[in-house]
């Protein structure tokens, strides 16, 4: 039945149409995510269910989503079926210019919290002796302790217990002092107690085949790090709220809507009503147009990102400063 449509919507390009017969967003992550869909009621926040199934410690994604890992497609992983069974751990604060005050380990898996608890000495000794308790997002404050029992460094505790999570898994974060030297030492022991090394941005890719973010919101995350100036910054989060995930999940279920109805008409014509072809063109142009409008945007979100260079020139003391200093709204 898509035959139908898409000769009713010659206009719409095969692989905009394969993204609605597939909840996947990998298509437009450019679309400047301020574009008025912002209020994404259909977005997945950390308390919605997961997308993904966990099997034998494998991937696999309803619907015959293209984020499907397996032998063929493994995100960038070579070798076998990615798995997450394995917990990770990363440092996760800025190691470039000035050392601040704060570095940040963080842990995510289903070790998190034991590889945490054989490092950690909570100040608060336990009564009866048992060992470390965590509650999600309650800080505690203590120390970390290598194998001998020396210190490390006093660090601050915040357990994020699945599913509420960045990742959806158990993630413990360890606060220590800021500097290479604590931070790396700390690291270092997490990695001894069990945990692998983040590879880049895999964190992300763990909330996204956890359902916790859709693609395009991925995608902001990054864009929202790399920010050059606070309206690209408030792009990249509004992108992140689910701006574009709302639209295309909107325009996706009128699309599918649309195509029941047609099918419903072909199997059951002499019980339905007649479907008014000005109807079903007029509803397509509407999505058309409201696509177009988000396409639109794209390069506006490129710019966002990129910048622009420009150059004001003209003879001397003709106002190019003072011109700059309005643009700037600066002295």
């Amino acid at each position: 039945m898509a035959r139908v449509l898409r000769h009713l919507f010659p206009a719409c390009h095969s692989r905009v149409w394969r993204e609605f017969r597939q909840p996947s967003l990998s298509f437009g992550s450019r679309i400047c995510a301020s574009y008025p869909y912002q209020a994404a009621s259909h977005s997945q926040t950390a308390e919605s269910p997961a997308t993904s199934s966990r099997r034998s410690g494998e991937i696999s994604i309803v619907h015959g989503d293209s984020r499907t890992v397996d032998n063929e497609k493994t995100n960038g992983y070579s070798g076998s079926t990615y798995t997450y069974e394995d917990t990770i751990a990363a440092i996760v604060t800025s190691l470039g210019g000035q050392d601040g005050s704060v570095a940040i380990v963080r842990l995510s898996g289903s070790s998190a919290v034991s590889i945490a608890g054989q490092l950690f000495r909570p100040a608060r000794k336990s009564r009866n002796g048992a060992s470390w308790q965590p509650k999600s997002h309650k800080v505690e404050y203590g120390t970390v302790v290598d194998s001998s029992g020396a210190i490390i460094d006093e660090v601050l505790v915040v357990p994020m217990l699945a599913p509420r999570s960045y990742t959806r898994e158990d993630v413990v974060e360890l606060q220590c002092h800021g500097g290479s030297i604590c931070v790396h030492r700390v690291l270092q022991l997490c990695l001894q107690s069990g945990a692998r090394l983040a590879k880049p941005g895999e964190f992300s890719m763990r909330a996204f085949l956890n359902g916790r973010l859709d693609l395009a919101q991925a995608e902001n995350v990054a864009e929202l790090i790399s920010a050059k100036s606070s309206v690209a910054a408030e792009t990249a989060l509004a992108g992140m709220q689910g701006g574009l995930s709302s639209l295309v999940h909107t325009i996706r279920e009128q699309c599918l809507e649309l195509l029941g109805d047609i099918e419903a008409r072909l199997d059951f014509e002499d019980e339905m009503p007649v479907l008014e072809q000005a109807e079903v063109v007029s509803k397509i142009d509407s999505m058309w147009e409201r696509l177009q409008e988000a396409l639109g945007t794209a390069r506006r979100g490129e710019l966002l990102q990129a910048g622009l260079q420009v150059a004001i020139v003209g003879r001397p003391n003709v106002g190019k400063s003072s011109l700059l200093n309005a643009w700037s709204q600066v002295e």
